[in-house]
């Protein structure tokens, strides 16, 4: 997978499908070397995803997909992704049932504060 630069539309078949990923429970991506864009469709693709994994993708910038209602352990690991703190912590304050987060070797991101209540 070292030669995809994008994550489209068609990652997420056709396109009379409302929930694609309905069964989906882990996700990960690593060593996508050349990946800079993933397409969100905004429509809860991932409605049960649980785990998800992005590592070694060191050109993607942008964001995850939205209402990850069930995911419980985020991590990513020498990807860019964010380019500011302000847009991960407001996509991780719609995650509140994260129960473990680990976010390591991301250059672009320096520091990360986050208020749980418990």
């Amino acid at each position: 997978m070292h030669g995809i630069t994008e994550v489209t539309q068609e990652f997420y078949g056709s396109s009379s499908s409302k929930k694609p990923f309905n069964s989906l429970v882990e996700l990960r991506f690593e060593d996508m070397l050349e990946w800079k864009q993933w397409y969100v469709l905004g429509r809860g693709e991932f409605p049960i995803l649980e785990y998800l994994s992005i590592e070694k993708c060191r050109k993607l910038m942008g964001k995850l997909p939205e209402n990850l209602c069930s995911l419980t352990e985020l991590r990513i690991s020498e990807t860019p992704l964010f380019d500011e703190a302000q847009m991960l912590r407001s996509q991780l304050e719609g995650m509140k049932q994260i129960v473990k987060l680990e976010i390591r070797d991301c250059n672009s991101l320096t520091s990360l504060a986050l208020i749980y209540r418990f």
